[in-house]
């Protein structure tokens, strides 16, 4: 095949695989340099475009502006969608810092640009290594190479789209919820003891300064549970991976025409 009819064809796989690094978990870290974002996508689409096949020959028309913006919607979705479910270790980390004391403890995340909870951001880097450690970035890469084949290149998506991407993301959005309550359960609920065994003590021995001795009590429970706690949290995180996939696969359904 010549060159001019496979440079239109190239560019919407770039496009769409550049919009998918920049949202996706991992590639979209701050520390991650934008030349490996989009030389990872210039590359990997190189070895897709002779694969993509589409069923008329795509002109770069005006048209082809549509597809573009197609391409750049597809790729946005496919990585934002999935990256939102990780805000869930962090969410976690905050209600668990919000009941030990640790919520005015914040640190700066040069990654994100924001504060951040010091638990939160313990989970993330967890939940990061977890990610890494059962190549979740592979299976990723091989969810949008397949997304090809469920919503080609050269066709629209269909009219529904809307309606269902936003009750997709409420699925997801509860979803979020419901793993980040899961994952802080244990730890608030056991320092939800130690705040009504303070109350307790505090009525038996009003002499006794509860902000003296509750909060290092606290502190210390807190650390004592999240490490008995670090085994359950990767079995979380084994079902957090599995709601990734699962809501990968709705997405390249509700998009593909």
């Amino acid at each position: 095949m010549s060159i001019l009819y496979q440079l239109p064809i190239f560019l919407l796989v770039f496009v769409r695989l550049t919009c998918f690094f920049v949202t996706a978990p991992l590639w979209m870290e701050r520390q991650i340099p934008a030349p490996f974002k989009w030389g990872t996508a210039f590359f990997i689409s190189l070895l897709v475009v002779g694969l993509v096949e589409p069923e008329q020959v795509v002109q770069m028309d005006t048209s082809y502006l549509f597809l573009v913006l197609k391409e750049v919607l597809v790729g946005l979705c496919l990585g934002f969608f999935v990256n939102i479910l990780l805000y869930a270790v962090q969410l976690a980390g905050s209600f668990i810092d919000l009941q030990s004391g640790f919520a005015m403890a914040t640190m700066f995340n040069p990654q994100t640009g924001i504060q951040e909870n010091l638990t939160g951001r313990f989970f993330y880097i967890v939940a990061m290594l977890f990610f890494l450690s059962i190549d979740g970035h592979h299976v990723l890469i091989k969810g949008v190479l397949a997304s090809y084949d469920w919503i080609p290149i050269d066709s629209w998506l269909p009219s529904s789209v809307s309606e269902n991407l936003v009750h997709l993301s409420l699925l997801i959005v509860k979803d979020m919820f419901w793993i980040a309550i899961l994952i802080a359960s244990p730890i608030v609920a056991t320092i939800f003891l130690v705040d009504i065994a303070l109350g307790i003590l505090a009525k038996t021995v009003p002499q006794m300064n509860l902000f003296v001795v509750g909060i290092p009590i606290k502190m210390a429970v807190h650390f004592i549970v999240l490490f008995v706690f670090i085994p359950v949290f990767f079995i979380v995180m084994e079902k957090l991976v599995q709601i990734m996939i699962h809501s990968f696969e709705q997405m390249l359904k509700i998009l593909g025409a």
